[in-house]
């Protein structure tokens, strides 16, 4: 086939391809408009998750008959006016193809009438149809509407997730977007019913506990931080209350939510190592202000990552932040930070971990040479799982392969002990062994948890007193759909008010000392990315996430307690490792000992 120029129409289905994936990209695009049109008032509206209809209607300051004909021409902006101009944008967004683009593949129609005047224009097209202008008397502002989304392009409607998900991930957004902006009235209607109506607010932590809840916005304290490269206010945990997973974590860059930098994260876990247990994450808000020629915004289309200049320094201005806000004994008010920790022009003294590399490159950072993982600086272990038939214990000190026949298949053993309230002591027919206690339990109700299932013979406790708990609005949703897949791995939960939930039962195998509230959200936060939620499908993370309750590193063990629990992993399919592939059971043979000793 010769090179040909393409058509404009496949210009502008190519282009709604990179800027329109979902329908939540089309509600971000027409909320951040509404927001740089300075409005005050905002109102969203869906049906069928945002396929049949987005509707998004401001009080801002509207568009003439010109602006509005020009609005859906390519690159087309009222934003910049030359490629200068990027360097100190501070609005939202300022893509020409994004309206154009999402005209292309929906049934589109724009009001708006600027203040003042005594009404305004409305603009309509279908897809590849030549826009039709009418006059239009309405309230000054602007009510875009897109219906029928993707009704020229069904191949992608394909690969959109279930409609609940692709709802809930709108929701995220926008609260998201109500939590940078309490300055604002945001309402969230979804097929005919009101999900959120958040009202604007002077006070910040107000606002996260409308979106977040009462639970997550009492567990905050603010800190605040004040430096000619940046202004930051947030709101962190303290260290009595972690996060089992990440997603309490949102950044704010001149009021726009974004990814946190690899740079970034990466500080804040060094930075609270000593704060946070193993296992646990920090929830943190950080709101951040800055000079628009210090960062870049525009390394992804979603513009979610952002680049920062100078991230050498930066980081050693976040890494101290951070640290200092947690060794702080401060209440959940305000911690300042000196100023003259950081200079703009000199290096804080702080003690960087040596993990992060210095080197040339952009910022002055070299990343080490494997990929990123959180969980590298948070002690993480893999270990291959062994087949039962094949199952070994190898032993660092010598080549003796054990059998698992071979191993405590009676009681005939030794109880040596507990050390560091972390490991069983056995010793049996010349050989040592070494427990780790958490992951022999969790290896043993994980196979308990999983045959019960498999047989229809969970066992449920009732709770004397139901626990009564909140979720953020984007995940009670998700919850509300799936209380029968919760039932039926044992949680009994039900709708207790718009975004309240209360536990009436659970599966007895987890016991009392049981932080429910805390599995339901990890559950929840999984069926976010997942498109098919069948009992199936999630029943390795519901076990896997329940197991984390079993006996923790720093718990007294007595002698009857751990044979009983050696008892129960040896009857095991897989004894030797726990779910995550941690190794169970460490053993030292009296050969290694007396070969250490220069016995032999």
């Amino acid at each position: 086939m010769p090179i040909q120029i393409l058509d404009e129409n496949t210009i502008n289905k190519i282009s709604a391809g990179e800027v329109v994936e979902r329908p939540l990209n089309v509600v971000k695009e027409l909320v951040e408009n509404a927001l740089d049109a300075k409005a005050t008032t905002i109102s969203v509206e869906i049906e069928k998750s945002g396929k049949k209809l987005i509707s998004v209607c401001d009080n801002g300051c509207g568009m003439n008959k010109d602006d509005l004909q020009m609005s859906v021409c390519r690159h087309a902006t009222s934003k910049i006016t030359n490629f200068d101009d990027l360097s100190n944008i501070f609005s939202l967004g300022f893509r020409g193809e994004a309206l154009p683009s999402i005209v292309s593949i929906s049934m589109f129609t724009m009001k708006t009438q600027q203040k003042g005047e005594s009404s305004g224009w409305q603009l309509s097209m279908n897809g590849e149809s030549k826009p039709e202008m009418q006059p239009w008397a309405g309230a000054y502002g602007t009510t875009v509407e897109v219906r029928n989304l993707f009704f020229n392009t069904p191949a992608r409607e394909k690969f959109l997730k279930s409609d609940i998900t692709e709802k809930a991930k709108i929701i995220s957004c926008l609260d998201e977007i109500a939590l940078v902006r309490n300055d604002i009235n945001l309402k969230i209607v979804s097929d005919g019913k009101v999900v959120s109506d958040y009202h604007k607010t002077d006070s910040k932590l107000q606002r996260i506990e409308d979106v977040l809840g009462k639970n997550i916005s009492q567990k905050l304290k603010h800190i605040s931080f004040r430096h000619p490269k940046v202004e930051i206010d947030g709101y962190i945990t303290t260290r009595q209350n972690s996060f089992p997973q990440k997603n309490m974590q949102y950044l704010f860059v001149n009021g726009r939510c974004v990814n946190y930098p690899k740079w970034l994260i990466h500080a804040i876990y060094q930075a609270s190592k000593e704060a946070i247990p193993i296992g646990r994450h920090p929830g943190i808000i950080l709101f951040l202000k800055t000079n628009p020629s210090d960062i870049d915004i525009n390394v992804h289309p979603t513009k979610r990552e952002i680049k920062f200049v100078q991230e050498n320094q930066m980081y050693e201005l976040f890494y101290s932040f951070i640290k200092n806000s947690l060794e702080s004994d401060a209440p959940a008010n305000i911690i300042n930070i000196q100023n003259d920790a950081v200079s703009n022009n000199t290096t804080s003294t702080v003690s960087v971990p040596s993990s992060y590399k210095h080197s040339g490159g952009y910022g002055g950072i070299r990343y080490p040479s494997r990929q990123f993982r959180v969980e590298d600086y948070k002690s993480v272990y893999q270990t291959p799982i062994i087949n039962k038939e094949e199952a070994v214990v190898p032993s660092q000190n010598s080549s003796v392969e054990l059998k698992q026949t071979d191993l405590l298949r009676q009681d005939n053993f030794k109880f040596v002990g507990q050390i560091f309230d972390t490991y069983i002591l056995v010793e049996k027919d010349k050989n040592f062994y070494i427990i780790d206690q958490h992951a022999a339990q969790e290896r043993v109700r994980y196979e308990m948890f999983s045959n019960q299932l498999e047989q229809k013979n969970l066992k449920i406790q009732q709770l004397l007193i139901p626990d009564v708990f909140e979720l953020q609005k984007s995940k009670a949703m998700l919850l509300k759909n799936n209380l029968d897949t919760f039932k039926n791995l044992g949680f009994d939960v039900e709708e207790f008010g718009d975004n309240s939930f209360r536990l009436t039962s659970y599966p007895a195998l987890l016991g009392n000392n049981v932080n429910f509230i805390e599995i339901i959200d990890v559950l929840v936060s999984f069926l976010e990315e997942e498109k098919t939620t069948d009992v199936e499908q999630i029943k390795e993370k519901i076990i896997r996430a329940s197991c984390r309750t079993s006996i923790k590193a720093g718990d007294k063990i007595y002698e009857q307690q751990a044979k009983s629990l050696l008892r129960e992993l040896f009857a095991c399919k897989m004894p030797w490792t726990c779910p995550h592939g941690r190794p169970t059971v460490y053993t030292l043979t009296l050969s290694d000992l007396e070969k250490f000793f220069k016995r032999v």
